[in-house]
C-alpha cells in the first residue's frame, strides 16, 4: 500500500519507513507538519497516512478533521505516544480508521495496515489504552489552588500567608472554602482529596 508518513520527529518517520519498506509497503512521501502532509497528501494521494498526533504547533486530529472535510479518500491511522481513551476517542470522531500506540509492537501496525487493506470500514485499535478519570471541577479560585499547593509542605496559615503576601487571617478564609469545595474535614484530607483529582500532584 502507498503510505504518507506524518511526525515531527526524524528519527521515528526514518524507523517507520525501513519497517514498512521491508513489509512491502511503498512509502510514497513524509511530512513533519499539519501543512507539509496536507500538500502531499493532495500530490501522492496514498491509501494510508500514518500520523502523529503532536505536530509541533499543529495537531494530527485537525489535520485529519481537515482531510476529511476536503474529500481526501485516504485512510488515516493515529500512531501516538497517547495512550488515554480520550485521545482515543477524539482521533475517533475526526475520522481515524485506526489508533496505535507508540508502545505496541510493530507487528500490531503491521497487522492493522493488513487489516485496513482488505477493505474494513471498522475501527481499529492497538496498545494498551488506558481509561483515565476527568477530574471535578471543584470551583477554585486562582488564589486558592495557591494556597491548596502549598498544603502538603506543611506549613502554617501565618507561613504560607508570608510566602503568597497574605494576611494569616485571609488565609484561613481560604482555607474553609478550600476545605467546603472538597467536602474535606482537615488539611490532610484536603491534599488527599486534591492528588486523587490531579488539583495537585504529590
Amino acid at each position: 500500500m502507498k503510505i504518507l508518513l506524518v511526525d515531527d520527529h526524524a528519527l521515528i518517520r526514518a524507523g517507520l519507513a525501513n519497517l514498512l519498506t521491508q513489509n512491502n509497503h511503498e512509502v510514497v512521501a513524509e511530512a513533519s507538519t499539519s501543512s507539509q502532509a496536507s500538500a502531499l497528501i493532495n500530490t501522492h494521494k496514498p491509501e494510508i497516512v500514518l500520523v502523529d498526533i503532536n505536530l509541533g504547533t499543529s495537531s494530527g486530529i485537525d489535520l485529519i478533521k481537515e482531510m476529511k472535510k476536503s474529500g481526501a479518500a485516504s485512510k488515516f491511522v493515529v500512531l501516538t505516544m497517547h495512550d488515554d481513551t480520550q485521545t482515543l476517542e477524539s482521533a475517533k470522531d475526526a475520522g481515524a480508521i485506526a489508533f496505535v500506540t507508540k508502545s505496541a509492537p510493530t507487528e500490531s501496525l503491521l497487522e492493522i495496515l493488513q487489516t485496513i487493506a482488505t477493505g474494513t470500514d471498522k475501527f481499529l485499535k492497538a496498545g494498551k489504552i488506558n481509561q483515565i478519570t476527568v477530574a471535578k471541577d471543584f470551583e477554585l479560585t486562582p488564589r486558592e489552588l495557591e494556597v491548596l499547593t502549598l498544603l502538603p509542605t506543611g506549613a502554617t496559615a501565618n507561613a504560607i500567608g508570608a510566602l503568597l503576601f497574605l494576611t494569616e487571617a485571609t488565609v484561613k478564609t481560604h482555607l474553609a472554602s478550600i476545605y467546603r469545595k472538597l467536602a474535606a474535614n482537615n488539611r490532610a484530607q484536603a491534599v488527599s482529596i486534591a492528588i486523587e483529582n490531579k488539583l495537585i500532584t504529590n
